[in-house]
């Protein structure tokens, strides 16, 4: 009984240091990509830094667009997101159940955090395990083969490596899966979508890359 118990006791350290690791990993990973959007160093990410960082992966966003990606963060409303506000953000979009928590910023660093090289473009593979784990397996094989059925601009976007894809199939796949998970919500008798801060912009089809 006594090994038994000594070894269940073993196995429970085991997996609590894996998962310390783990959250170790995620979180310096976090930092790199922090410090990565914050063209100028000063500590807080700007709707410039947003702007420069979004050409850099080659999708077009206009200075509004990234101010409206700032302030749906921006806790304190000093017009630039902080590092425990991009901390807090992100893990409370990864662990949003209701999918009603703003995601424009969160998805951006989703793709970054797996851009490791920082060659603006992701493993498809590495990609598509992602977002199952963030929408599921059929959700995301549905959307990907109706994007391949219609030729998507941004599978053709890394034509030297098709291995890899950019962060404009990442944002499309996302919306596509968003749009579908906010519909069942709706369709399956719930009354509303709540009215969190920034999702009045939802329906906006300017703003749909970056949902």
């Amino acid at each position: 009984m006594a090994s038994k118990r000594e070894e269940a006791e073993e196995k429970k350290r085991r997996e609590k240091e894996r998962q310390e690791f783990k959250a170790a990993q995620e979180l310096e990973s976090l930092r790199r990509t922090f410090k990565r959007i914050n063209k100028c160093g000063d500590g807080k990410l700007s709707a410039s830094d947003l702007v420069q960082e979004f050409e850099f992966l080659g999708h077009k966003v206009s200075e509004k667009e990234a101010a409206l990606t700032v302030w749906e963060v921006d806790d304190d409303n000093d017009g630039k997101v902080d590092w425990d506000e991009f901390r807090t953000t992100f893990f409370r979009v990864r662990d949003d159940e209701s999918n009603c928590e703003p995601r424009r910023l969160f998805n951006l660093v989703d793709f970054l955090m797996l851009d490791k090289n920082h060659s603006g473009s992701v493993d498809m593979d590495e990609c598509i395990t992602l977002l199952y784990s963030r929408f599921g397996k059929d959700s995301v094989e549905n959307h990907l083969s109706a994007m391949k059925a219609e030729d998507h601009p941004s599978l053709r976007a890394d034509a030297a490596n098709e291995k890899n894809v950019n962060f404009s199939f990442f944002a499309e796949i996302q919306h596509r899966c968003m749009r579908q998970m906010l519909g069942s919500v709706i369709k399956s008798g719930g009354t509303a979508v709540p009215q969190v801060k920034g999702l009045g912009f939802i329906s906006d089809p300017h703003m749909k890359h970056l949902m």
